[in-house]
């Protein structure tokens, strides 16, 4: 493998985040917009005043009242989403209590009989099982070392013979054994 980078493979392209420096540009300019737009009503209305203009006056009546219906418009408008809002949270609790409350009743009972049947086959199963194995095991390891004694014994008389047999000239078998 090569350590240049594989000029088949896609790059991975991370889009902008909303907090691009674009994106804060426009909304400063907007708040600024804003601000100078309140600032110029004031200036008029200061303005109209005090030099007792009807003209002004009536103007900023009639975006009274417009301001007015606004606000009532938007408190009926909140009022409907809290009630949609209190349905949506009695439809969850209905959905809860005739849907899920049952799913978690059956669940447990299910975990009541996989914790009984568990018992049941640790108790009647399992444990025979493993005191059969270790029974067995025991066993095995028992004639195994009965099997090595045994081996040992023939061996040892097998050696014993044959040092017997043999003519060593300078040491006898009861001195090559006490050697």
């Amino acid at each position: 493998m090569s350590d240049k980078p594989d000029s088949n493979m896609d790059t991975l392209v991370v889009p902008d985040s909303d907090n691009s420096p674009g994106v804060v540009r426009w909304i400063i300019i907007a708040m600024g917009i804003l601000g100078a737009v309140i600032v110029l009503a004031l200036v008029i209305a200061i303005v109209g005043g005090l030099s007792n203009s009807e003209g002004v006056a009536s103007m900023f009546r009639i975006l009274r009242d417009f301001f007015i219906i606004v606000l009532a418009l938007q408190g009926i408008l909140i009022s409907v989403a809290l009630v949609v809002l209190i349905l949506q949270l009695t439809s969850l609790i209905n959905l809860l209590r005739n849907e899920i409350k049952p799913l978690v009743d059956e669940a447990r009972s299910t975990l009541t009989t996989v914790r009984g049947t568990t018992q049941f086959i640790s108790k009647n199963v399992s444990t025979p099982v493993i005191q059969i194995a270790s029974t067995l095991a025991g066993a095995r390891a028992f004639f195994g070392e009965l099997a090595a004694i045994r081996r040992n014994v023939a061996w040892q008389s097998e050696t014993k013979s044959v040092v017997k047999t043999m003519n060593l000239g300078r040491l006898s078998s009861v001195q090559f054994w006490a050697a």
